[in-house]
This record gives C-alpha cells, structure tokens and sequence, in this order.
C-alpha cells in the first residue's frame, strides 16, 4: 500500500467514524477549529519591505514649532515613528529600525528636522 492509500483509507476511517457518532465528530471539529485559529496563515502578517507611510509630515508640523512637533510625535507609537523615520530617509544606517524606544525615535525625527531646515544657514543673508 503506498502513503497515499494508506493516508486515503486513514481519513476514510475518520470520517465513517465522524459521521456515525457525532460525539467523535464534535471533537474533531473542535480540534480543527483551534487548528486553524493558531496557524500561521491567520496570524498577523509581519512587515516586510516597504514600511507604510508616515502618518504626518515632520517639516511640516515643525513649521508650528519644536514642541509642536514633539507634542504630536510622542502620540505616535514606534510602528509609527518608525514609518516617518523611513518615509523621510532618516536612518541612513538602519539601525533606527530595530530601536525599540520611542523617545529615542522622536529625539532623531526632531533633529533630523532640525537639521535639516537650518541648513545652508550660513549662505542666507543676515
């Protein structure tokens, strides 16, 4: 008999047994139904790739000031932080990603920012 048949007359069995007491086939649901809640396939899919865009605009929230910006950033959580971080190329070493602390994440979008409106300063006329 080969694995197929063998197989094939296995379930054969459990379902004539299934269909002929009803107890047997409750639990069996009930198995296959806890089966397939904690299978891989209905977990949350994990990121890959491309992260989501920001959920706001860095620059432009600065524009209201550094407080401002601090004030909507820490209502972030990390995913989110995380997502601004790389929309706007932030993280050129990508360790940022693997950071797990948002005040941290929040200190690098901000000076980041900061750096970034104040440069080219010294060409500006006074």
């Amino acid at each position: 008999m080969s694995t197929v048949e063998a197989l094939r007359a296995l379930f054969d069995e459990i379902l004539r047994e299934a269909a002929g007491n009803p107890r047997f086939g409750t639990r069996l649901a009930d198995v296959l139904s806890e089966a397939v809640k904690s299978s891989p396939a209905t977990e949350k899919p994990r990121r890959r790739g491309r992260r989501a865009p920001g959920v706001l605009d860095p620059l432009e929230v600065y524009s209201e000031g550094e407080a401002e910006l601090r004030r909507r950033l820490e209502k972030l959580d990390i995913e989110q932080l995380k997502d601004i971080v790389a929309q706007h190329g932030m993280d050129s070493s990508k360790l940022a990603t693997k950071w797990k602390n948002a005040g941290r994440l929040i200190n690098l979008i901000v000076t980041t920012v900061q750096a970034r409106v104040s440069k080219g300063d010294a060409f500006r006329a006074t």
